[in-house]
């Protein structure tokens, strides 16, 4: 029975410097020693990432699947298809012994017209395969006589429960016809490389630290994702002063002027942090952040202040104190918790002028 994938839920706990720490143990490690049970989990994660590459992927259910594991079709027609098999053969590599079983189903049942032949077929295991299978997928012609030779003792009974499939002259003359070359195998770095873009991968293994990139500088002109947070604090600062202050006069008041271009250098700050925990963490883990923040400072704005200036001041003020329980935290400057404040703004949260 073929079933559209059932993507698992994203992970529920929170992302904190205590459980994004790095493992001692290598993740190729980890991989191997993944129960039967997990497995099946991983696989189903690993597929959140197939179905950003093909249109449809589907996964066949249990018995009756005939060969067929994980479906991914790369046409909306769904005649153009690949297959990964994802097996875990207690806790050793994929043998020659076991790919001739599974091959052996595929070229039966496309023998029998159930099916396509796909373009691709993918063995997927924690424990790779062995050197004898990998030398046999680089060489068609031996893989595909190695099924041929091994039918009788060891294909024949394995491909269904319900009868003994003998080789006939016209299944024998169809796996000659067949093009071995589909067979391929997913390393496991590979398939950590795969599970590293899903929002499974740091609650599965662990985290690294990797470096952040360092943010932009912010351009001469206001840019559009810039318009509310900037109109907001020099109504601050007109508030401040009782006189209207604006972009084009702002160079008459040089230290509006420096907080100013302050302001918009901490908010590009916060904007490559926020790029930067999508990249690494792939989940929401930023908007969690972001409420923080907002837990964190709305005493202050909420607070009474002479103008809407003073109530800039103190809030970013209290903002640099924050110490963050977040994954994030490690990478969190300065400029990133003031730059918040003004995101915050700018998604309109609140304001400095006119907030009571």
């Amino acid at each position: 029975m073929l079933n559209a994938v059932d993507i698992p839920e994203p992970p529920k706990k929170r992302l904190s410097p205590t459980n994004v720490a790095i493992s001692p143990i290598p993740k190729l490690s980890i991989l191997k020693v993944i129960e039967p049970g997990d497995w099946e989990d991983f696989t189903l994660e690993l597929a959140t990432e197939w179905k950003k590459q093909f249109s449809h992927v589907v996964r066949c259910g249990g018995a009756g699947d005939m060969g067929r594991d994980v479906i991914a079709y790369t046409s909306k027609q769904h005649e153009v298809w690949e297959n990964f098999q994802c097996k875990r053969y207690s806790g050793s590599p994929i043998s020659v012994a076991d790919a001739v079983i599974e091959i052996a189903k595929i070229a039966y049942y496309t023998f029998q017209d159930e099916y396509t032949v796909p373009v691709k077929y993918y063995f997927v295991s924690p424990q790779g395969i062995s050197v004898k299978l990998l030398n046999l997928i680089h060489n068609p012609d031996k893989l595909m006589n190695e099924v041929i030779e091994r039918w009788e003792k060891s294909c024949s009974t394995k491909i269904t429960s319900l009868k003994k499939i003998l080789l006939t002259n016209d299944l024998q003359a169809h796996i000659e016809a067949f093009d071995f070359s589909i067979f391929d195998y997913i390393p496991p770095i590979k398939l950590i490389e795969f599970h590293e873009n899903t929002v499974y991968h740091i609650p599965r293994f662990g985290a690294s630290f990797p470096e952040r990139p360092k943010a932009e500088e912010p351009k001469s002109t206001i840019e559009d994702n810039e318009l509310v947070y900037t109109r907001e604090l020099l109504q601050a600062f007109s508030d401040h002063e009782k006189v209207e202050i604006s972009n084009h006069n702002l160079k008459d008041y040089s230290k509006y002027e420096k907080e100013f271009s302050s302001a918009r250098r901490c908010f590009y700050s916060a904007e490559n942090l926020e790029r930067f925990s999508r990249d690494w963490l792939k989940d929401d883990s930023y908007s969690l952040l972001s409420e923080e923040c907002m837990d964190a400072i709305s005493p202050v704005v909420n607070n009474e202040h002479e103008s809407g200036y003073k109530r800039y001041l103190a809030t970013l003020t209290h903002a640099t104190t924050v110490n963050y329980a977040h994954a994030l935290n490690p990478y969190i400057e300065i400029k990133d918790k003031k730059g918040m404040c003004h995101q915050l703004v700018n998604i309109r949260e609140f304001k400095w002028v006119g907030y009571e």
